[in-house]
């Protein structure tokens, strides 16, 4: 397990509890929103002293951000496999991270960010830059490996824009269920649109 420094003394912390007192803010600020939610509630939650959270994080926004980047993360910017032709690459990356942002939490989270706009702007940012940004400039260069990489840029944009679609839209705005098959479905629609409307040069392998 990785060593975690205090913010205020530089003296090394126990990771375990660092962990904890994520899960915690996990649980109340997805339940509670990120004003509503407080750092009494996360102790509890986490299982440690007020405290304890002061010496990880020096502020109840600097735990806020953590939070963030933690569940912005990760799996889903791990190539596909290689050994597959590059759309379906593609498709195996664009269903990963649909499948990842329609999750109940991903969802929470989303709207706790989209609330706290106006009061905590700077949480729009870091979430597209953990998240959304990572898996553009994923697909982005899976496009240019094989394709012209001065259009990368805006057909990464686009995959995302339709692998999500409505049924994403539905998700946040709690007016459907949509399933993963729902996903493919758009997914396989937006390559398809892509595939015939984009020259592409033969693969080999």
């Amino acid at each position: 397990m990785t060593n975690v420094t205090s913010p205020r003394s530089g003296r090394l912390l126990d990771p375990a509890k660092h962990v904890a007192i994520l899960d915690g803010a996990r649980a109340v600020f997805l339940r509670e929103g990120f004003a509503q939610g407080s750092m009494d509630a996360v102790a509890a939650e986490a299982g440690v002293g007020k405290q304890t959270i002061y010496r990880h994080f020096r502020s109840k926004e600097a735990l806020v951000e953590a939070l963030v980047e933690a569940m912005c993360a990760p799996e889903v910017l791990q190539p596909p496999r290689s050994s597959l032709p590059t759309r379906e690459r593609l498709r195996d990356l664009l269903l990963t991270f649909a499948v990842g942002v329609a999750s109940p939490d991903s969802i929470r989270l989303y709207r706790a960010i989209v609330a706290e706009a106006d009061r905590m702007p700077g949480l729009g940012r870091l979430f597209w830059e953990a998240g959304p940004r990572q898996v553009r400039a994923a697909i982005a260069q899976l496009w240019a490996d094989k394709h012209d990489a001065a259009t990368a840029p805006i057909v990464a944009e686009q995959l995302v824009q339709l692998a999500l679609g409505d049924a994403y839209q539905e998700l946040v705005l709690g007016t459907g269920s949509p399933t993963p098959e729902d996903f493919e479905r758009q997914i396989d629609a937006a390559l398809a649109l892509l595939g015939s409307t984009s020259p592409q040069r033969e693969e080999t392998g």
